[in-house]
């Protein structure tokens, strides 16, 4: 009889992308919910978005980022004894697409943070952002953390 061998659990790489802020916008939108689509009457959407030059790592494929930040209204309870999502794997995720030198991070935060962070940007005090996620595999990964500030983490 052979004899089994447990297979290797590879140990995920990560990484922490730096990315100097240079312009923001903000997309909103409200409206009828489209039947079929969503359960509702409305159907509302907002996000800001962050621009930039990835500052590290160095990639071959990508020196621009584009952070996308959305609020997710299942993340509002986070704090609390017994929070609506009890385990994640991640924030958000990441990829470089095909044909572009664009390195684009989309990222959930609680709704009620949204607010806080447009005025944030508006205000010009989001200069830098830092992101700690897996390292990049065919051009995609996943984000566990994103921290926002006027100067750079290691200042």
């Amino acid at each position: 009889m052979a004899k089994k061998t447990k297979a290797k659990k590879k140990s995920v790489s990560m990484e922490s992308y730096q990315v100097e802020v240079n312009d923001w916008e903000i997309y909103y939108h409200f409206g009828i919910a489209p039947k079929g689509v969503i359960e509702g009457v409305y159907w509302e959407g907002a996000h800001l978005i962050l621009l930039g030059r990835l500052i590290s790592p160095t990639l071959k494929t990508a020196s621009k980022a584009r952070i996308e930040i959305n609020p997710d209204p299942q993340l509002d309870d986070h704090w609390q004894s017994k929070p609506t999502i009890i385990s994640a794997k991640a924030t958000g995720w990441m990829e470089i697409s095909r044909g572009d030198d664009k390195l684009i991070f989309y990222c959930s935060v609680p709704s009620h943070s949204l607010t806080y962070l447009t005025l944030a940007a508006q205000s010009g005090k989001i200069r830098n952002a830092s992101i700690t996620g897996t390292k990049l595999k065919w051009r995609q990964g996943r984000i566990s953390h994103l921290s926002l500030s006027t100067h750079k983490e290691d200042e």
